[in-house]
């Protein structure tokens, strides 16, 4: 039967029928194909007996008779592989190619003789016009599929596996390999897209969801990786990682409600279920719901598990209510938990200073330094302490060792630039406050005092444009409003502006001593010594004693004419404040 079918495929060859002849040939006499035709199933024969050299013979007699025959000069390049001579079956394979540019079998040839010769990107470059040309060639797709592997050309590798789906349908273990590739080349994108189109056929596969939210979750799409994290939790069977994602991202927006909402259902049908109860408490505490976060925190602490964020939770309602023993309390036992607890020693360190117990809360800090000698946040509120208790070197010391392990810490920014101000070194604290505004736009405390800071260096282009970008912010922080203002008024500019900003500034602190001078000054300023005189009065009975706002009094009585009393208020100022001399050379000119 092999021999018949053989005969007729020989027939079909040399008959010049062959579907994949491209090239039309000149005409050959028909007895010269008939004597090609004879060697040419000689040749056949011999090869299937395996003599493939006695084969090649009869095929290079078939070309003398047709040389116009890619079909022979691709049997001739087979047995030159069957024997190895590998250079030798590509000469005739480009010949064979010229005929038929898109005859799949010489390819084919020419992709096994270059594998053997170890040159795969012409081996690779061969299957690639096969596949081109028939896209179910499975046999070559397979090789293709191993030499882009062993060559690392994973985006290659990529290609073939969405090919394969394209034809085929979509495959999860073909999509995930292929998302696989693409996530390790940075491109997000493209895994996004396999995931959506897979999900077009299979919108219930929740691990596929999951993939994709995760995706998106990697890229800040938070929005887009919550509705995906919700679509696994709602085609799966049992609580899943996604639950774990989404309470993650319901924290960072404090989306607290949802928190309830998604752990609701789970505790109703699992009323032990310990995480989901602990995040209900928590979701509670930051609606502020506080006796229900507390009721269920005491229910949890009775269990010994994951303990520390319980007493941590507790710990803080006792605190924001000011019942510092239980607080303390819980922070202690939080401690005894785990030595290395940087939130217990912290809160610990906090209801002291709160109780206004500066020097227990040092001695607390340096205690905590002891077990946690590298913790920048510690160093930054020790620094803190260190600077309420005016041992400002030691801040500074503190403060420093905390930004060289944490160049960013907010807290350590300010208060260094708070330090440094108050021992006069103006101009080395414009850098940590000016970072600290950079990293953190709504630090209210860095805008104040680096406003304060620029006026006293009488840096008042910066002065002006720091008030103006932090009032865009905080419109009515009535400190800012304030400094604003008397920054104008001592400088006589803008001052229905600056009487604007006072009086905005005074109706959150009425009572306030500085606001009141400040407001006094606008008016002397405006020449309405008479109102100007009442504010400042008001402030020297709501403030302990200023030498500036003595001043300002003295200033109003000389204008008011009443000399007297105006060189009296001036000496109790520079009583107050003896290195005065602009004052003292006005007393001694008047």
């Amino acid at each position: 039967m092999k021999f018949v079918l053989l005969f007729f495929s020989i027939l079909l060859i040399l008959s010049g029928c062959s579907p994949n002849q491209v090239k039309k040939q000149p005409e050959i006499d028909k007895s010269q194909i008939l004597k090609a035709r004879d060697h040419f199933t000689e040749g056949m024969f011999k090869e299937l007996e395996g003599e493939n050299e006695k084969a090649l013979v009869e095929y290079y007699d078939a070309l003398l008779y047709d040389s116009t025959s890619f079909t022979i000069f691709n049997r001739i390049a087979q047995n030159h592989i069957l024997l190895g001579r590998f250079e030798s079956a590509l000469i005739y394979l480009n010949k064979s190619n010229k005929i038929s540019p898109d005859n799949i079998e010489t390819h084919r040839l020419m992709a096994t003789c270059f594998y053997r010769l170890k040159k795969d990107n012409d081996a690779i470059s061969h299957l690639e016009n096969i596949l081109k040309i028939d896209p179910f060639d499975e046999d070559s797709r397979n090789m293709l599929i191993l030499l882009y592997r062993k060559s690392q050309n994973y985006l290659g590798l990529a290609e073939q596996y969405e090919n394969i789906m394209n034809i085929y349908g979509d495959d999860e273990n073909l999509v995930r390999k292929t998302s696989a590739i693409y996530l390790k080349n940075g491109d997000n994108e493209s895994a996004k897209i396999l995931f959506l189109k897979y999900l077009e056929s299979d919108s219930t596969n929740s691990s596929m969801w999951y993939s994709l939210a995760r995706l998106h979750e990697l890229d800040g799409e938070i929005d887009m990786a919550i509705d995906g994290y919700l679509k696994s939790y709602k085609y799966s069977i049992s609580i899943n990682e996604s639950v774990e994602r989404l309470h993650v991202l319901y924290k960072q927006k404090n989306q607290w409600q949802d928190i309830l909402s998604l752990f609701a259902p789970v505790v109703s049908k699992d009323s032990a279920n310990y995480s989901a109860r602990l995040a209900i408490a928590e979701a509670n505490y930051y609606l502020e719901n506080k006796e229900l976060a507390k009721n269920t925190l005491l229910e949890l602490k009775k269990i010994k598990r994951l303990q520390w964020p319980v007493f941590n939770l507790l710990g803080r309602i006792e605190f924001e209510d000011k019942n510092y023993s239980l607080a303390k309390k819980y922070y202690q036992k939080l401690i005894e938990l785990d030595v290395n607890s940087r939130i217990g020693w912290l809160f610990l360190g906090f209801i002291y200073s709160d109780m206004d117990s500066l020097e227990i809360a040092a001695n607390h800090y340096q205690t905590a330094l002891e077990q946690l000698p590298d913790d920048p946040y510690i160093l930054s509120f020790y620094g803190l302490t260190l600077n309420r208790l005016g041992k400002d070197q030691e801040a500074i010391d503190q403060l420093e060792k905390a930004l060289e392990l944490d160049k960013d810490n907010i807290n350590a920014l300010v208060t260094l630039g708070l330090t440094l101000n108050k021992v006069d070194r103006k101009k080395e604290a414009i850098k940590p406050l000016k970072k600290a505004i950079s990293l953190d736009p709504d630090n209210i405390n860095a805008y104040t005092t680096l406003g304060m800071i620029y006026d006293e260096l009488k840096y008042y282009t910066a002065s002006d444009s720091l008030y103006e970008i932090a009032l865009a912010i905080f419109p009515d922080n009535d400190l800012l409003l304030n400094n604003y203002a008397y920054s104008l008024a001592d400088r006589d500019i803008r001052l229905q502006f600056a009487l604007e900003m006072s009086k905005r500034a005074m109706e959150i602190q009425p009572d306030n001593g500085a606001y009141l001078d400040t407001i006094g000054w606008i008016y002397y300023r405006l020449k309405q010594f008479n109102i100007a005189l009442d504010y400042i009065k008001q402030s020297m009975d709501n403030r302990e004693d200023s030498p500036i706002v003595i001043e300002h009094l003295g200033d109003v009585y000389f204008e008011l004419g009443d000399h007297s009393n105006a060189k009296l208020y001036w000496k109790k100022a520079i009583e107050l404040d003896p290195d005065n001399e602009n004052l003292k050379t006005r007393i001694n000119s008047k």
